[in-house]
C-alpha cells in the first residue's frame, strides 16, 4: 500500500491530518475487463469534501483535464467513481484498452483556503491480451485423424502460475472451462476456431487458433481423383497422338 499526498501552501503540521493510500501500487488487467483500482482517503473531520477528481499520467495530474472529475457530467461510461466524499476513493475503468496503459492518481479539494489536495504516487496500470499455446505431441506436422492437440489459455498478469479461470469456445460457442483444452484423437468434427476468455469476463478474448483436422477418407478420395484426372488426361493425349 502507497501512501502519498501533495499539498498546496500547507504547513507541514497540517499534512499529517491529510492521508491518501493506493491499496495497490501496481495492477494488471486483461484488456475487455473490468478493474478497480483501490483508494482511501484521511481528513480532518472540520472540513467538507466538495470534489474528487481522477487523473491520468499523460495528463496534468494537478490541473487536468481529468478522466473523471465530480463537478461535470462529461465523463466517458468507461470510467466510474465507486468511492465517496467519506473516506473511500476507489476508482473503475470498465473494458479496459491498451491506451489505458499508466499511473492514476486521485485528487479532491476540500472547504479549507489550502483547496487541493493530490496523491502523486498514484497506482500503475497495465493492460495485457489473453494468448494461446498450442502443444502438438506430432510437432508441426499437419493434424490428421486420431492425432492430439493440447491448446493453454494464458494471462500473463498470472506469470507462471496459472490463477485465472477460463472459457474455451469453439467457433464462438462455449464449449469447456479450464486452463487447458485438451482434444484427443481428433475427428474431422474438431476442425473450427478456437478461443479463450476469462470466465469473469466474457468480453475478453483470445486471438483465434484455427484448426484443421485432415480426414483420412477425404485424403484418399482427393488421391482416386487426382489420379483418375491423369489417366484421363494421359489417355486424351495418347488418342490426339
Amino acid at each position: 500500500m502507497v501512501s502519498s499526498l501533495l499539498f498546496n501552501s500547507t504547513p507541514p503540521d497540517y499534512f499529517h491530518f491529510q492521508t491518501l493510500n493506493y491499496h495497490q501500487q501496481r495492477i494488471c488487467a486483461v484488456k475487455d475487463s473490468s478493474v478497480v483500482i483501490p483508494c482511501s482517503f484521511y481528513y480532518p473531520d472540520n472540513l467538507i469534501v466538495q470534489s474528487v477528481q481522477w487523473g491520468q499520467e499523460k495528463y496534468n495530474i494537478f490541473d487536468g483535464p481529468f478522466i473523471f472529475d465530480s463537478k461535470l457530467n462529461k465523463t466517458s461510461l468507461r470510467f466510474q467513481y465507486i468511492g465517496d466524499t467519506n473516506h473511500n476513493c476507489s476508482f473503475k475503468i470498465h473494458q479496459v484498452e491498451h491506451n489505458d496503459t499508466g499511473k492514476y492518481t486521485f485528487r479532491f479539494t476540500t472547504n479549507s483556503k489550502e483547496g487541493k489536495w493530490t496523491g502523486t504516487d498514484g497506482s500503475t496500470l497495465k493492460v495485457v491480451d489473453l494468448s494461446i499455446s498450442v502443444t502438438k505431441p506430432n510437432g508441426n506436422r499437419t493434424t490428421k485423424e486420431g492425432d492430439s492437440v493440447n491448446m493453454t489459455c494464458r494471462n500473463s498478469c498470472d506469470g507462471d502460475n496459472l490463477l485465472s479461470t477460463f472459457t474455451w469456445f469453439k467457433n464462438g460457442e462455449p464449449i469447456t472451462e479450464g486452463p487447458t483444452l485438451y482434444l484427443s484423437n481428433m475427428s474431422y468434427t474438431n476442425s473450427g476456431n478456437y478461443t479463450c476468455s476469462l470466465k469473469t469476463h466474457t468480453g475478453t478474448t483470445s486471438g483465434v487458433i484455427h484448426i484443421d483436422v485432415e480426414c483420412e477418407d477425404v485424403l484418399i478420395y482427393a488421391i482416386i481423383v487426382a489420379v483418375s484426372v491423369l489417366l484421363i488426361v494421359t489417355t486424351a493425349i495418347a488418342i490426339i497422338r
